[in-house]
């Protein structure tokens, strides 16, 4: 990630130089440096300590609080020189010095002190974990304490950002690093090598800065793995006590201690009550303010009652869910009762195949509960024979609903009237009064005379109707008129013909547009069709030609509706 040279980062598209980066006191540095000098006796490291009065002060402090205290009180400088050591004495001024790095008013609109309590519970985790990681206690906390102080400065270099902070702290570890990306385009570990660096710390915690969130690089001395390890593990404990998601939070916690260090989940626990009880007391000996800490019994307390409220949601959810499922399966049968009762109802309106007169017959198949086809026929006059097929616009039961409309105007208005051009104006004009969104009917009607096997036939804007002779195609009659519903005032004309002995085919684009092998059936199709099946008995040939285009188990594209009237066999009822 890092390249051992690296003096610079990139935050939000800005180079950072070390001039840009906050700056501890100057006799910190010094002391520090001094302290990794193995030529420096502790009479001169003493008298460099000694150069600086406050920080000579807020050391003593330190040095004797109930935290770092040490095992008898030190009173001059001389005294905790010798009695901390060069080591403890670098780490217990490192942690002064970044305290006091940044002001409180450094950051506008921030309260750094919240941070600190943040950075606090890292460090006393890291502690926490020392004696574990066979490392020095004192070099753990002040790791820990230093580990995500590249937030603190990309927060002082980006004040903007200031308002995603509360996000960024209850954010866990692996999220926080991912939304400092997308606000910073940089992290904090990043940002944490350049500033240790350019503060020339030692090389253990640049070290612990830069890589606690992936694996160093090889050539990083053993000890060192190890404090990242511990920094990495640090992170995730301090998260139980700031984290949205505490539960998960304690579970993570326990997977990397075990993996990190063989701890079992009892010690885990016990290891971050430790942090609990120590926050308060480590933040009196560094001077930083931090609110009542929550006990780890208190955070397992609120993650188990998380749980049960997710759980109680999920099982209302479920309850509901399963409300909903009964309730949309009685709406769904009730439905379906509906449209087997509309189907019930729309197939009486078909003429029914016991009472049909020999010489023609029909069937209708519908792609829903419901058809918008239909086809119809009864007697009219002395020895004559009105019928009619016709299929509504859409389907459904829209669709439905406006064919048993037109059959009912066919069937009552073709009584009286027996000419088929007019019986369809009659039809369009009541279908043009309440038509509806647009929807239109086209429609083929007519009248055979069964004793001159003479046809009449209207057209409105209909397939053409197919007159096949005894061995091919006698003649097609389509179209010489638009639908039913479109416009108020059509004429619809008429042709009239002779059957002999062929038969006429009427029939919905359910057929025509069938697919077959290859491809839709299309008229030449059809055509081929109804020649191969021509010889077969009248109802058997219906049958044959609607099993020759529709798959079994598979539904229907289309409705699919045909009539056929035979002329040769047309007589009486």
């Amino acid at each position: 990630m890092h390249d051992q040279i690296l003096r610079e980062e990139t935050v939000a598209g800005r180079k950072v130089r070390p001039s840009d980066l906050p700056a501890p006191p100057k006799s910190a540095i010094r002391i520090v440096q001094a302290c990794s000098s193995r030529a420096i006796s502790s009479s001169d490291l003493a008298r460099i300590v000694a150069n600086d009065p406050l920080l000579t002060a807020e050391l003593l402090r330190v040095a004797n609080s109930a935290y770092f205290g040490l095992v008898s009180q030190v009173k001059s400088v001389v005294r905790a020189v010798t009695v901390l050591g060069h080591r403890a004495l670098r780490n217990m001024v490192l942690c002064i010095a970044m305290r006091d790095a940044l002001r409180a008013d450094a950051i506008p609109g921030f309260d750094i002190d919240v941070y600190w309590e943040d950075a606090l519970r890292r460090a006393v985790s890291a502690r926490c974990l020392a004696e574990l990681a066979g490392l020095d206690a004192d070099e753990c906390f002040t790791a820990g304490l230093l580990q995500d102080f590249g937030l603190l400065v990309m927060l002082y270099l980006m004040p903007e950002q200031v308002s995603h902070w509360s996000t960024l702290a209850e954010a866990m570890p692996d999220r926080r690093r991912d939304l400092e990306i997308d606000l910073f385009h940089t992290t904090h570990d990043e940002i944490g090598l350049v500033l240790a660096r350019s503060w020339d710390l030692p090389s253990e915690l640049a070290t612990a800065m830069g890589y606690h969130h992936e694996e160093p690089p090889a050539e990083i001395a053993a000890e060192d793995t190890v404090l990242c390890r511990v920094c990495a593990c640090a992170d995730w404990m301090a998260a139980v006590y700031s984290c949205g998601d505490k539960r998960f939070a304690v579970q993570r916690s326990r997977t990397l201690l075990e993996e990190c260090f063989g701890c079992n989940a009892e010690q885990t626990d016990a290891l971050l009550q430790s942090v609990s009880d120590s926050v308060a007391e480590a933040a009196t000996a560094l001077g930083i303010r931090v609110g009542e800490q929550p006990s780890f019994e208190t955070v397992l307390r609120e993650a188990n009652l998380r749980l049960a409220e997710e759980n109680l949601s999920y099982q209302e959810l479920t309850w509901r869910l399963e409300q909903t499922i009964a309730e949309r399966d009685r709406y769904a049968e009730e439905l379906h009762r509906e449209l087997e009762l509309a189907r019930e109802v729309q197939q009486s309106l078909l003429p029914s195949p016991d009472a049909s007169p020999s010489g023609i017959t029909g069937l209708n198949l519908s792609a829903k509960a419901v058809s918008g086809d239909f086809y119809d026929y009864y007697p009219v006059g002395d020895g004559a024979i009105a019928f009619c097929l016709a299929d509504v616009s859409g389907k459904g039961m829209n669709a439905a609903l406006l064919m048993a409309k037109t059959a009912s105007l066919f069937r009552c208005l073709g009584k009286g009237v027996h000419d088929p051009g007019k019986l369809l104006a009659m039809i369009n004009r009541e279908i043009c009064e309440t038509s509806v969104r647009g929807m239109f009917v086209t429609m083929l009607a007519g009248v055979i005379d069964r004793e001159r096997r003479q046809v009449v036939l209207a057209n409105a804007g209909h397939l053409p109707a197919i007159h096949m002779g005894c061995a091919a195609l006698a003649a097609e009659y389509p179209a010489q008129a638009p639908p039913l519903g479109i416009c108020a005032d059509t004429v619809y004309p008429v042709d009239s013909f002779e059957l002999l002995g062929g038969s006429l085919y009427l029939y919905t684009d359910g057929l025509l547009e069938a697919r077959i092998a290859g491809g839709r059936l299309g008229t030449t199709g059809l055509v081929r069709l109804l020649k191969d099946q021509g010889h077969l008995p009248l109802q058997q040939r219906a049958l044959a030609i609607a099993a020759s285009v529709c798959r079994p188990g598979e539904a229907l594209e289309d409705d699919l509706t045909l009539l056929i009237l035979e002329g040769a066999r047309v007589h009486g009822l």
